[in-house]
């Protein structure tokens, strides 16, 4: 999945974030060896968490009225991919658990980002001080 300028918040620590979440997800399916996939996979799992810690960090720092139900967001997501993470360390069909969990992260991104994430974004650039 190419990053699309259409999924930029404006925030641009949030923005970097979001494209290493996309690329890890493709580098996803191009592994080949299990042993490849399983770090990957593990990357992926510590880069979400500290992608949702950052977020609600912005979220914290600028009142966000939203920022309970967002978090809540982060930990259904998260718990989605430990599921699917344990699917794939127990499964002899291994490529069909790493192409749902590829088309979980970008499905749950992208739909994620255009809706949650960019209406956080409006609302933390509007409250940011004018620029000099």
């Amino acid at each position: 999945m190419l990053w699309s300028k259409s999924l930029e918040t404006g925030i641009p620590k949030i923005d970097e974030q979001h494209k290493e979440l996309f690329r890890q997800a493709d580098v996803l399916v191009d592994q080949s060896k299990a042993d490849r996939v399983e770090s990957t996979l593990n990357f992926l799992k510590d880069y979400v968490a500290k992608h949702f810690s950052d977020e609600e960090a912005f979220h914290r720092s600028s009142n966000y009225p939203k920022a309970d139900a967002h978090k809540k967001l982060h930990i259904e997501f998260t718990g989605g991919l430990k599921k699917k993470v344990e699917e794939f360390q127990k499964s002899t069909n291994k490529s069909s658990i790493i192409l749902t969990i590829n088309s979980m992260v970008i499905n749950w991104l992208k739909e994620h980002i255009m809706r949650h994430d960019k209406e956080f974004a409006t609302y933390y650039i509007q409250k940011q001080p004018p620029r000099p």
